[in-house]
């Protein structure tokens, strides 16, 4: 019997012991479940779960910020993400149907949820949970209290009480035992004795070493013989053991840390110098267009610098394979936009993760250019305008309401989300074609809702695609009115894990649930209702211009307008590559070759105005006045 009792201790002892990474990885749902209880019951700490997908753009661009809060806020809150592909269960017991979705969980209890990528909500209820963890993170043992009872009121110092005052505050401390301390506190203007509920491990330290043995051939070292041994043998080895479990566990987590760390560090940043020296190739954008523009310009020498948020354009939310463009077979979109960052780092570009929020362009030659993004600012002779086109919204009613419940632009972040689901496809461009034969692939009925009486706008070859498709049924001459939807039924929430686990919130949110659109014939008095659980609205793009309206010439609908056989705009030093100025073929492989072009031309205005290497420059000029300063000679001096 010690012996079993020394193995369950031991077992006990390792999964305690497990080193908890930065951002957990849910597989399961029983593990999804085991954390929320865990936390609720043991360590008191909020949970913020982030349920994402490698394929969209979105997550990849608020992951770093979610690793850099959960190093913020390590041993105060538990950061956890959930792979909607791999972890269907989860994704679907929680109907997640947008990523990336955040859920908030305190005591077991889910306290808010929101879809898209909102850094500032995210810092807000990191605080609030780290902050509520602060305060309630306090224990009071029955000891102490029946001390306190005994001094300050020895009538209330019996078992009975005892026993009423837990069974209200609870045995675990938290909130029910902070509230205990502020209602003894009022009363008796003291309060007993308290610990913590829960102290995060520390890196145990090594115990002393005795010298070591001068061993003989015959020697045999020194080992517990653990079926002869009494129970508090058992307990000191089991310490012995659980220290080394520890060391062994802070290593490894350090590791895989540091493997993390230099991951993340492989593409160069950029950073101002001191001086507040002009680049000579900024591009703004992190798409095809312009990395393939980087991977020109750093390979010519001129050390470019990529200002995008890293989702990689419209090709970063390409979940399926790449099939159009040359060299890449099997591949998909962010592998593709992964391989031209790697590349073009390789050649000496830099990055900045921001947004650019103001743009100040100069007409004379030699004046800089000039960049504000979220927190800094650049100047730079030439700039490569390669900022892509956003999607249109229909901007009817419901359609607010349900994005992250039904409503999506993007059929390759979301569709799989709607597997055996009938769905509608909004459009009638290339665009709804793709989404629409990428839908059919899941979903149980695909049906697309255009208000033409032909598929005019998409090429030929997908048109003929979508109509011979037996899944795909089109509504010709028909506009979308509304989107309308539901809560959870009771029944529905009464499946649901967070409202079924113990002492999980019965009174969570709702949340809103799309199940049909209305829409009108053209000519027609009525509405007409099409049911659907998920809704790709796909009607084309608008132009990200916004910066550098009244400062560069562009068409009626906001692309920038560039010159005959160029990329050059308006503006001496300013091109414009991919989407942003291409409003006919706007593929991948077009911006690409633009993106290309973009940086030969900026290149060749760098060498006709013989702009130099500021930065080169300002450094050679540091070191000859260092030189002159020590009394050392020159490079002249010395010839």
């Amino acid at each position: 019997m010690i012996m079993l009792a020394f193995w369950v201790l031991w077992v006990g002892l390792i999964a305690a012991a497990q080193g908890r990474p930065l951002v957990r990885n849910v597989r399961t749902n029983d593990e999804f479940l085991r954390l929320l209880n865990y936390h609720k019951d043991v360590t008191g700490m909020g949970v913020i779960v982030d349920f994402y997908s490698d394929g969209c753009g979105p997550c990849r661009q608020i992951a770093p910020l979610y690793k850099n809060l959960a190093k913020q806020f390590k041993d105060q809150v538990v950061f956890a993400k959930v792979d909607v592909n791999r972890n269907r269960e989860t994704s679907g017991a929680q109907m997640i149907r947008s990523m990336p979705t955040f859920q908030f969980y305190m005591n077991g209890r889910k306290k808010h949820q929101f879809s898209g990528g909102d850094p500032n909500a995210l810092q807000q209820w990191a605080n609030r949970f780290a902050r509520e963890f602060k305060e309630n993170n306090v224990k009071v043992t029955r000891d102490a209290l029946e001390a306190f009872y005994k001094e300050n009121a020895p009538d209330k110092a019996t078992e009975e009480n005892l026993d009423k005052v837990f069974l209200k505050a609870g045995d675990k401390g938290g909130r029910g035992h902070r509230n205990l301390l502020k209602a003894l506190k009022k009363k008796y203007n003291k309060v007993p004795e308290t610990e913590k509920r829960y102290v995060p491990k520390e890196k145990s330290a090594k115990p002393q070493e005795d010298p070591p043995k001068t061993k003989t051939k015959k020697e045999e070292p020194s080992k517990p013989n653990l079926h002869l041994a009494s129970l508090e043998e058992l307990q000191e080895e089991l310490a012995k053991r659980k220290v080394k479990l520890e060391e062994e566990l802070e290593e490894q987590a350090t590791d895989d840390d540091q493997e993390e760390d230099d991951a993340s560090k492989q593409f160069q940043i950029w950073a101002p110098d001191s001086v507040g020296s002009a680049e000579r190739v900024v591009i703004v954008g992190g798409g095809p267009a312009g990395l393939s523009a980087a991977v020109y310009a750093a390979r010519a020498g001129l050390k470019p610098v990529v200002i995008a948020p890293p989702n990689g354009g419209q090709l970063q939310g390409k979940g399926v394979l790449v099939e159009n463009y040359p060299g890449v077979v099997d591949s998909t979109g962010p592998a593709v936009v992964f391989e031209i960052q790697k590349q073009a780092s390789k050649y000496g570009t830099l990055f900045s993760d921001e947004m650019v929020v103001e743009a100040q362009l100069s007409s004379k030659i030699g004046t800089p250019h000039v960049l504000k993004t979220n927190s800094s600012t650049i100047s730079t002779h030439t700039l490569i305008i390669a900022t892509g086109a956003d999607s249109r919204w229909l901007g009817v009613k419901g359609e607010e309401k349900y994005k992250g419940g039904g409503v999506s632009a993007c059929a390759t972040c979301d569709g799989y989300l709607y597997r055996d689901h009938p769905v509608i496809v909004i459009g009638g461009g290339d665009t709804a074609m793709e989404e629409a034969l990428h839908l059919a692939s899941t979903s149980s009925k695909v049906t697309i809702i255009h208000r033409g009486s032909e598929f005019n706008k998409a090429s030929v070859v997908l048109a003929q695609r979508v109509l011979s498709n037996s899944k795909i049924e089109v509504l010709w001459n028909t506009v979308v009115t509304s989107f309308q939807g539901r809560a959870e039924t009771e029944e529905e929430r009464a499946h649901d894990p967070h409202t079924t686990a113990h002492g999980a919130d019965q009174t969570e949110p709702e949340q809103p649930l799309l199940t049909h659109v209305t829409v009108k014939r053209n000519g027609a008095t009525e509405e007409e209702i099409v049911p659907c659980d998920g809704a790709f609205v796909a009607i084309g793009h608008d132009p990200n211009t916004q910066l550098f309206k009244g400062q560069l010439e562009m068409n009626d609908v906001g692309y920038l307008e560039t010159k005959p056989q160029s990329t050059h705009t308006s503006v001496q030093g300013v091109f414009a590559a991919g989407d942003v100025a291409d409003a006919v073929y706007r593929q991948a492989v077009t911006s690409a070759g633009t993106g290309a072009m973009a940086a030969l031309d900026a290149e060749r205005w760098i060498n006709e105005n013989g702009i130099i290497d500021e930065r080169k420059a300002a450094e050679e000029e540091f070191m000859k006045e260092l030189l002159e300063e020590i009394g050392a000679p020159t490079e002249k001096q010395e010839l």
